[in-house]
Formats: structure tokens, sequence, C-alpha cells
């Protein structure tokens, strides 16, 4: 059964007031071509004179197996947006519907259990769906192998370099996608948090281009948050800007195979300053 959570608006001003169930989560099998949806989506931080508009009239469509990728200033609302597509916040304006099972989350830190060797956090989630021993270690070794981690999987976290962790987390995180509800929408969808944010340059470029190559052969819908124009322009099939707060999409564009990457890095940079500049002299 697909599980679609539909976080509706209330007719009441948007708060962060949690809203009940019954309210906003309807559960549901759905036949959909559309991996995730925002419409009009706004969310306020606090009440009355003190309230923080994070974002507003945010409309957005992540397709089955497409790269998008959120571009926006620091503290444009890009996190927040992908807390209310992971369900790990409710908006207070807005419908964020998800049509598949949920989401998984791939954050800066790769957030591994220490614990636990590599082979087993990337088990956990096939654990928690209730996939057996054997089947589970099976995709778990295939999943690093995946990620060209393969003989690693007795390594704990402490034995590992920053970008080998990350790899490890990248592996749960597909496994997290892959071990859910059942879904019309493919190979599951992937949110990640400026993934590569705190890694050195080399380790960064490499990452970059394994994860295309992840993503290609998975065929997850992939929803990537960056402050770098650079990484947006090489990673996503689509890039969407954000304005500074309260945030919303102001411009998109389409990146083909044959796109001039380097003119299309500049047109980006140039309304990404001016929507920055619009913001100081506000």
């Amino acid at each position: 059964m697909t599980a679609v959570i539909d976080t509706a608006a209330t007719n009441t001003p948007a708060t962060n007031t949690p809203a009940t169930d019954t309210d906003v989560i309807d559960r549901r099998p759905i036949s959909t071509r559309t991996a995730v949806e925002l419409r009009g989506v706004g969310k306020v931080f606090g009440r009355g004179a003190d309230g923080v508009t994070a974002l507003t009239g945010v409309d957005l469509r992540v397709e089955p197996g497409e790269f998008v990728v959120l571009l926006g200033a620091s503290g444009c609302g890009k996190t927040t947006l992908l807390n209310l597509v992971a369900g790990l916040d409710r908006p207070g304006a807005g419908t964020v519907t998800v049509h598949s099972g949920r989401p998984a989350v791939m954050f800066q830190e790769p957030a591994l259990l220490p614990w636990l060797d590599a082979g087993r956090n990337v088990e956990l989630p096939l654990r928690l769906s209730g996939m057996g021993r054997a089947a589970r270690r099976e995709r778990a070794g295939e999943l690093l192998d995946l990620v060209r981690l393969g003989g690693q999987a007795r390594k704990r976290p402490h034995e590992l370099s920053g970008g080998m962790r990350q790899r490890v987390a990248l592996a749960r995180a597909i496994a997290a996608t892959s071990s859910g509800a059942g879904s019309d929408s493919g190979g599951g969808l992937l949110l990640m948090d400026e993934p590569f944010a705190a890694l050195d340059a080399i380790t960064r470029d490499f990452l970059q281009g394994e994860l295309q190559r992840i993503w290609r052969t998975t065929g997850t819908a992939v929803l990537f948050v960056t402050h770098d124009v650079r990484e947006a322009v090489r990673l996503g099939q689509r890039v969407v800007l954000l304005s500074s707060r309260p945030g919303t999409v102001v411009r998109e564009w389409d990146v083909a195979d044959d796109t001039d990457r380097a003119q299309l890095t500049d047109e980006i940079t140039a309304r990404l300053r001016e929507v920055i500049s619009t913001h100081a002299r506000a």
C-alpha cells in the first residue's frame, strides 16, 4: 500500500501550534506520478510580534527519479522546507503531499551509531522494517558495494574517513528509501541537507560524482539542499532558487546534458546576488 502523507492547512493564520492528526494527516492508497508536491506552503516560528516567517507560498513538485536542487542563501528556509517534506515538522499553511513511504534524510553529519559497524548501520532501517537477518545483511552488502565500500562492513565509524562515513550514511539512506511502505513513485525519495558541506574540496568533488552515479543507478528521487551554485548546477536536473527570508520560490532552471554549465552558473549566481541584495535593502 502506498502511504501518502497529506498535510493540509487550517483556515487559521500560520502558527507553530501543532494540528491534530485528524486535521493534517491523510494516509490512503493512491496512484501518482509525483514523488512529492508542495502547494502554498508556509511556516511561522513563534507567535504574534515575535513570530518569524520562515516560508511563504512555496509551490514545488518533484517527479519520480528526478534530481532537484534547492538553492538559496543561509537562513532562507531550505532546511525548514526539507524538514516539512520529511515529516519532522508541519506547515502552518498549505499542503505537503508525499507519494511514497517515509522519505530518507541525509544530513551534513553522517549520524552513524558509533557502537555499530558500517554493515549494521546500513542494516538498521532494514531491521526496523522487519526484514530478516540474512536478507538485510545481503542487502547491506549490496549497498556498501554500490557506494564503493565493499569489504568495509565490519569497520566501525571511527575507523573510517569522513568521506567514507558519509558514503555509509548514503547507503543507509538508500536502504531506508526501499524499506518503507510500497510506493508508486519508483525508487523512493531521498532528502539531502548539504551532505558534503563539512568535507574537504577533493572529497566533496569525489562524492558529488559518486552521488550522481548512485542516483542514476537507483532511480531514487532526490531533493538536495545547498547554498553552493556550482554544486547545484553540477548535480541537479532542476535548480530551484528560494528568496531570502521568508523563503519562496523565485526562479527555476532546467539543467540538460547539453547545458552550458559555466554560463548557467554565472546566471544563477547573478540572480542569487540580486535576491540577497534586495533582502539587505528591505
